[in-house]
């Protein structure tokens, strides 16, 4: 009874001061920002809503907030209870695109997570890219262990996985294909975008269901103290956004469109080439049809001081037909997200948050000027309820646990004639469903001054459902037997423990140590033959012939800051295991084949590596160097005569180096220099006929490695420093992509020419010179 009331004593002597973190001209809530108590080993960051909570002992502290690119702020708190402190911090104007990180540099080496990268959207907006397009997935490509499948593409590939592993999230809700012109562009108009993690190794508990990145994707609020517009036209898109109150402090908007010309720009390049008598433009096709949209809005409203609602959705389409990549046929594609979130603050150490969404991806392929002159439409969507809690128990502990169900649709495709005259007869694969519930608990627990620890458990299960025809196939591809299942009828059932583990040691405040591992499976697998990412690629579950990809991925690294702040290091070191990885028989068919899963085996693979990062964050000269080496392997029975093959992806250099220099008040220069080493493809060694019918024969799998990938980009940005205090703030960004005009290959592929076969590259930049005008007032 005496210790009990002992305990009481001890408990009601403590305090907890709690609340949100945002930014002073716009109200936007600050994710991940820092809060630190002086002279004690307390700190936190805010949740990925801007919420924090500290609960220490009642008394008088001076206590930090900080982030990245804002001024510090010290409060003065004296604590004799739970205390609400909302804290408004101000934007370093002065630092005109600079990183500010003085005060922040020390949260950051003491709380951050291993294998994580922020994307500083500011620095973004200053790095080279293709037609002047600022571009958030590209902008990943330049962290190590993360690049591309293709060149100038949005295909990612993060620490040896394939594109289809990695998670993007638009505000929670999932982006099936987050690409526009095959992959050229991205679907993220940065204009409506706030924040952007990647996670690589380390993840978190609340995240799973794809194995190589989760990438977070969070839209603005809103600015809830004015309105607020600001767009921007370059060569190949256009962009407005408008955001505003809706009741001064309390609720906003924010509308965000972008339209891409691309197709008009591409025709009237070729023309004008044309005039010119350029040789390479002189059997050029005007008749290119190149553009997308994409359309993002959100709205808030703060209810009372516990609890606040979000509303946002995205929609985007694409439409590509060009000549030069395929003269026969066109391809549609579009994505649509939409999420409903509500944040209830339950106590001063209970944060919840309950989440509706709501994501379907359309594509279509159209095959015109043939007799078989078809319409190829697939689909596929999911509804997610969501419910997460953080914890936070005490300044040593950090606890947070959620459920999840999610009810997954594919259609995998169907084919109707478009006309009368078309020799192609309707035709549909079976339509396939799926639930998955999740339950997750996870701890950050600092142990002394030094030490944290981050461990936790997710617990997926997946349920195949009905209705539909299961085959069961010989080793030869045979089908042996067919099982039928009503409607909602289980199908295969899956489900395993997903731990997690990242333990983190500062030797120093500038220096520090992370070791983690992190078991993730994945039930959904896209079925394609390309790297490019294709939107003809059919996405299916998980089912009695094709089993859940896994993968155990164990990383450890060292991160320093040193010089005052001003560089940032880290070099990490990662092995993943892979298991029940897919890939295809040779002359595999994969296009509306109801079969298809008798071309499909699965095996082992494995990929480890290296990665070096460096960068310099403060003055008029600032930049990064980033580095990786690394190696994927894969060993299928039935594919390479069992022996290990490179996946295609396996690129074994990835370096990266920018550098931004700060040539006057107004005037910004930027470069970019990146290289890769080539990846590898399986060429035929010949062909054969078989009853009329040609195919091809290969020898190993992925046994050709390309050329090497390397390009200079160059970019100028322009503020008239006597408008930044006025309400019209114009910009001018110029610069030339590819500078000295190196060819690198975006497709390898091979044609029958007069029963010969002959080998073929494409190439798509040469150098490229670009302009863009952005404004905001």
């Amino acid at each position: 009874m005496f210790v009990l009331s002992f305990q009481a004593l001890l408990f009601s002597q403590n305090g907890t001061f709690f609340g949100n973190v945002f930014d002073s001209e716009s109200g936007e809530k600050l994710i991940g920002a820092a809060v630190l108590i002086k002279d004690r080993s307390a700190g936190v960051l805010t949740n990925s809503y801007g919420f924090y909570s500290l609960t220490v002992p009642q008394g008088s502290y001076s206590v930090t907030f900080s982030f990245v690119g804002y001024k510090t702020a010290t409060v003065q708190i004296a604590l004799s209870g739970d205390t609400t402190v909302n804290v408004a911090l101000q934007p370093d104007i002065a630092a005109l695109g600079e990183v500010i990180v003085e005060a922040a540099a020390t949260s950051n080496a003491v709380l951050r997570q291993a294998g994580v990268n922020s994307l500083n959207l500011g620095a973004a907006r200053l790095t080279p890219v293709a037609a002047g397009e600022v571009d958030i997935i590209k902008n990943l490509q330049y962290f190590p262990g993360i690049q591309t499948a293709n060149e100038g593409t949005t295909n990612l590939s993060v620490r040896g996985g394939s594109f289809d592993q990695n998670l993007f999230l638009l505000d929670d809700a999932p982006i099936y294909n987050p690409s526009h012109a095959l992959g050229f562009f991205s679907t993220f108009n940065p204009d409506a975008i706030s924040s952007v993690n990647v996670y690589k190794s380390a993840f978190p508990a609340r995240y799973g269901g794809k194995l190589s990145s989760i990438i977070d994707i969070r839209m603005k609020d809103g600015n809830n103290r004015r309105p607020e517009v600001a767009g921007g036209a370059g060569l190949i898109a256009g962009r407005l956004s408008v955001e505003a109150p809706i009741k001064e402090g309390r609720s906003s908007f924010i509308v965000s469109g972008r339209y891409s010309y691309a197709g008009s720009v591409f025709n009237a390049i070729g023309r004008l080439g044309q005039e010119l008598r350029v040789s390479a433009l002189q059997n050029f096709n005007a008749n290119n049809e190149i553009n997308f949209y994409d359309f993002n809005a959100k709205a808030n409203f703060s209810i009372n001081a516990k609890n606040h609602l979000y509303f946002s959705g995205y929609a985007g389409n694409d439409h590509f037909y060009c000549y030069t990549v395929n003269s026969d046929a066109s391809m549609d594609w579009g994505n649509r997200a939409a999420t409903a979130r509500w944040n209830h603050i339950l106590n001063s150490r209970l944060f919840s948050n309950a989440t509706l969404i709501y994501s379907r991806y359309n594509y279509s392929y159209i095959l015109k000027e043939d007799i078989r002159n078809f319409e190829w439409l697939s689909a596929m969507g999911e509804v997610d309820l969501k419910y997460d809690v953080d914890y936070f128990i005490n300044p040593s502990n950090h606890m947070s646990f959620g459920i999840a169900a999610e009810r997954h649709s594919y259609f995998p495709g169907g084919i109707e004639p478009r006309d009368s005259v078309s020799i192609t007869r309707a035709f549909e694969l079976e339509q396939r469903n799926s639930v998955e519930t999740t339950a997750y608990l996870s701890n950050e627990q600092k142990i002394g001054s030094r030490i944290t620890v981050n461990y936790g458990l997710r617990y997926p299960m997946f349920f195949l459902l009905g209705k539909g025809d299961v085959y069961s196939w010989s080793e030869t591809g045979e089908i042996t037997d067919t099982t039928h299942y009503r409607h909602r009828e289980l199908i295969q059932y899956y489900g395993s423990p997903e731990p997690r583990f990242d333990l983190r040691y500062m030797i120093n405040s500038g220096n520090s140590v992370k070791v983690s591992y992190t078991h993730v499976s994945q039930y959904r697998h896209l079925l394609s033959n390309s790297s490019l990412g294709l939107p003809t690629d059919i996405w299916v579950p998980a089912g009695r012939n094709i089993k859940p990809q896994r993968t155990s991925q164990y990383s450890a690294g060292y991160y320093s800051l040193f010089y005052n702040s001003m560089f940032e290091l880290s070099v990490e070191l990662y092995y993943k295991q892979l298991f029940n990885i897919i890939d295809y028989r040779d002359n595999a068919d994969l296009f509306l084949n109801p079969q298809v899963e008798a071309s499909i085996l699965s095996g082992r693979g494995e990929a480890y590596g290296v990665e070096f990062y460096v960068e310099k964050k403060k003055g008029n000269l600032t930049g990064w160097f980033s580095y990786s080496l690394s190696k994927v392997t894969r060993q299928i029975e039935g594919i390479n005569a069992g022996r290990p093959y490179p996946a295609s992806y396996d690129k074994r250099h990835n370096l990266s180096a920018a550098l931004m220099y700060r040539l006057s008040l107004g005037l910004s220069a930027g470069a970019v220099f990146k290289y890769t080493s080539g990846g590898y493809i399986t060429m035929p060694e010949g062909a054969f006929s078989y009853y009329g019918a040609i195919f091809n024969y290969y020898s190993e799998r992925n046994g050709y490695e390309l050329p090497p990938y390397h390009r200079l980009d160059i970019s100028f940005t322009y503020k008239n420093p006597r408008k930044q205090n006025s309400r019209w703030k114009p910009e001018l960004s110029f610069g030339i992509y590819n500078v000295y005009d190196h060819k690198n290959i975006f497709s390898l592929f091979v044609k029958m020419k007069e029963s010969n076969m002959q080998a073929y590259k494409l190439y798509l930049y040469g150098i490229t010179p670009y302009f863009t005008y952005n404004f905001r007032f």
